[in-house]
């Protein structure tokens, strides 16, 4: 596999190669906030011209209405649960050890 280096041996040039690459990295997060900013602001332009529309026009949005089907518990469905192990008319007094003989 090849490896590729940057030497640089000039310190000034060094310092120069590193502030570059942290400006373009700067950039590159400015470059996304403003990004962000832009959407937020198209949505907020849309939003309140959707409102005003709708004031204006009179419409209101409605709720959906309920349906006048009620719920059917036959129509549930309820999991098959089989019984971790068979209860049995234990008491404590059965977990005691037998004397020793």
């Amino acid at each position: 596999m090849k490896t590729y280096s940057l030497t640089i041996k000039n310190p000034l040039a060094a310092a120069g190669v590193a502030v570059g690459l942290v400006g373009v990295g700067v950039v590159i997060v400015f470059l996304g906030f403003a990004l962000l900013a832009a959407l937020t602001v198209t949505g907020v332009v849309l939003g309140t011209g959707m409102a005003v529309y709708h004031r204006l026009r009179g419409a209101r949005a409605e709720l959906p209405r309920e349906r006048a089907i009620g719920l059917d518990p036959a129509l549930e469905v309820r999991p098959r649960t089989q019984p971790i192990a068979a209860l049995t008319d234990r008491t404590d007094a059965d977990d005691r050890l037998p004397p020793a003989e």
